[in-house]
């Protein structure tokens, strides 16, 4: 009887670490993608390029939000 629940928490670890492991890895992905989109509003000075920056950057500041946020649920559980 015991042994249900032990399968259980360790089914639950198992998937909540695999989740983390996706997390980081699109965590990363967006670091790259951050990177690249410094490095090409700083080789466009006009304002069009800034404008665009803003929007994507605001883009991103919302997913990796939203990606904290869900960290902060599986880590509550």
């Amino acid at each position: 009887m015991t042994k249900g629940w032990l399968r259980d928490l360790e089914e639950r670890v198992r998937e909540a670490s695999t989740r983390l492991q996706d997390l980081r890895a699109e965590n990363e992905q967006l670091r790259e993608k951050l990177g690249a989109l410094e490095g090409r509003l700083a080789a466009t000075p006009d304002e069009g390029g800034a404008a665009d920056w803003a929007q994507e950057r605001e883009e991103i500041r919302q997913r990796v939000e939203g990606l904290v946020q869900h960290l902060d649920e599986l880590l509550a559980e």
